[in-house]
C-alpha cells in the first residue's frame, strides 16, 4: 500500500491521495482531459504497479469544487 500511494503521488495527473479504511486501502483523485486520457493512465501507469488487486472509478463531468488548478 506504502508503494503504491507513494507512487501516486508523485504522479502529476493526480491531485489528491491518501490512505483510507474500508473496502479500499487508497484514494486518489486525478485531473484527465479525455475519458481516453483516463483510461490510458489506468492501463498503462496504475495497472502494471505492483500490488495493485482492483481499480474503481468514477468520472465526474461536471466541475462542482475545483481540486486542482485548471488545465491550459
Amino acid at each position: 500500500m506504502r508503494t503504491v500511494g507513494e507512487t501516486l503521488a508523485t504522479h502529476p495527473d493526480i491531485a489528491f491521495a491518501a490512505a483510507i479504511t474500508g473496502t479500499s486501502n487508497l484514494v486518489a483523485s486525478g485531473v484527465f482531459r479525455t475519458p481516453g486520457d483516463l483510461y490510458d493512465y489506468i492501463d498503462r501507469q496504475i495497472g502494471p504497479l505492483p500490488g495493485i488487486q482492483s481499480i474503481e472509478t468514477a468520472p465526474t463531468l461536471r466541475e462542482v469544487k475545483r481540486l486542482a488548478p485548471a488545465l491550459p
